[in-house]
């Protein structure tokens, strides 16, 4: 456009606007006269509330009556005089104009005065506050993330009633223009922390920000096989790592918050911990380390020892597996993976589903193939068996479900190709990988390694006494001057 600036000409203001929008059918301009001064009010439709502009806009401009006002005197009713919303700002270009329209403002324009004056309107449709499903708990809050930026920064701030909490709004995506809303708490982010995640915001290519996945993965450089960013639909888990010095990151249209720094051991932490006792929770938490062992290693283990190593099996268990696999047509690496698959394809099939019958059909599909495939012969009891408990240790800890699924997959391969020895070789490769992700100068394996010792108090065990207070802080698990990542 050759002359973006917005001129004193209402009508080639309101065609410049309709320029701007192509024509869209969703852009509504509402003429009238207020105390003789032409003046047009525009809106996208769907963006704001109708009952709120009338009474807060509509009414007053039409109450204005001023003998002989002229423009500016329209103007600075509308903009000074006047209180007609809890954010007003002047707009002096068709692009800024275009740009408070999508976020939900009703602008108001006036014949002689080369400016408008945008007040904010929002009143399209959001879902309510919910439960949070990816992260259900016992005795925690109920309310979840809202898909509405502004109902989460709410959230946050009933829970932190302190105005040391900070927000501060940037924008992503170069074609929907995605709000998007850093949350800290002053003084405990350290300040190259902000300001590393600020650039690596401003930096991300996608023109649409659709879900978490692209902050997410802006936030945490992509290149490892760990990611140091969590995510979280909980407002109370967000809040307690704000405290620990963290970073969130809220996004407009999503439930979900980017977290970082991101640690490995926060994986099997829950929010029920924190309302059990100490003795109990901790014993929780070993069983999920456990499960997580479990499921990525036992699949390798078995086929590892079946095929390299049957003098660690017992002489019954071994003539027990004998006899199931002369009975089974393919060989035993074969016959794990195709069963790790069909697990994969039940899973998925259960999560894509319709939740009422989601359910139902893993279950059922799982009992009637899993029942038929023995029967037949086409794969034998002990491991059907083995992929039930590995599945079910799946389930235990569903923030690391990606890489266990690989990992799992990748163990079968190595324990098959080359016994025990393969395992183990893989296992210290990604013990490696874990180990070298580094996410804002923080490892991702702390404290464990570094070990750093008032933090382990909320790490492996639970000794702390509340959610934030065992584990230190984002500057005490550095331990040093954070480094550019």
């Amino acid at each position: 456009m050759v002359n973006d600036r917005i001129s004193s000409r209402l009508e080639g203001n309101i065609s410049g606007l309709k320029t701007v929008f192509g024509g869209s059918a969703d852009l509504n301009v509402m003429r009238a006269a207020v105390s003789g001064v032409k003046c047009a009010v525009v809106t996208l439709e769907g963006m704001v509330s109708a009952s709120s502009l009338a009474k807060m806009l509509f009414e007053p401009l039409m109450n204005f009556n001023m003998r002989g006002a002229s423009p500016d005197d329209v103007l600075k009713f509308v903009s000074s005089e006047g209180i007609f919303s809890v954010e007003g700002y002047p707009v002096n270009g068709l692009s800024e104009a275009a740009e408070r329209l999508c976020a939900g403002f009703a602008l108001i324009l006036i014949h002689g005065v080369e400016r408008g004056w945008a007040i904010s309107a929002q009143g399209y449709e959001k879902r309510s506050v919910s439960e949070p499903d990816s992260e259900p708990n016992i005795k925690g809050t109920r309310e979840a993330l809202s898909d509405n930026l502004r109902t989460s920064m709410a959230l946050l701030r009933r829970r932190i009633k302190n105005p040391k909490l900070r927000f501060e709004f940037l924008k992503a995506g170069k074609l929907s223009n995605t709000d998007l809303c850093l949350v800290y708490i002053d003084g405990k982010t350290p300040p190259k922390l902000i300001e590393k995640t600020k650039r690596r915001l401003q930096k991300i290519p996608a023109e649409i920000i659709l879900t978490s996945g692209g902050i997410v993965s802006a936030l945490s450089g992509g290149k490892s096989f760990f990611t140091g960013v969590s995510t979280t639909e909980r407002p109370d888990v967000l809040c307690a790592k704000v405290d620990e010095g963290r970073i969130a990151v809220l996004i407009d249209g999503v439930p979900f918050a980017a977290i970082c720094p991101a640690l490995f051991v926060e994986n099997f932490q829950t929010v029920d911990d924190y309302a059990d006792e100490a003795f109990f929770a901790t014993y929780q938490r070993l069983v999920r380390f456990a499960a997580f062992f479990i499921s990525i290693l036992l699949p390798g283990l078995y086929v590892a020892a079946a095929v390299f190593h049957p003098e660690v099996l017992s002489r019954s268990l071994l003539l027990n597996l004998l006899a199931s696999e002369e009975r089974t047509p393919y060989p035993l690496v074969a016959e794990m993976l195709i069963v790790t698959v069909m697990f994969e394809i039940l899973r998925e099939a259960g999560i894509r589903l319709p939740r009422a019958v989601g359910g139902a059909v893993s279950i059922v599909g799982g009992l009637v193939i899993g029942d038929a495939a023995v029967t037949s012969g086409l794969i034998s009891a002990p491991l059907l068996i083995i992929i039930g408990i590995t599945a079910t240790s799946a389930f235990v800890v569903p923030g690391l479900n990606p890489q266990m699924t690989v990992l799992r997959i990748a163990n079968i391969l190595a324990g098959g190709a080359f016994g025990f020895f393969g395992v183990g070789v893989l296992s210290a490769v990604a013990l490696v990988s874990a180990c070298r992700t580094v996410s804002f100068g923080v490892p991702y394996t702390a404290p464990l390694t570094p070990f750093t010792f008032k933090a382990m108090r909320d790490a492996l065990l639970r000794l702390g006494g509340t959610q934030a207070d065992g584990r230190g802080t984002v500057e005490e698990m550095n331990g040093a001057e954070e480094e550019e990542v």
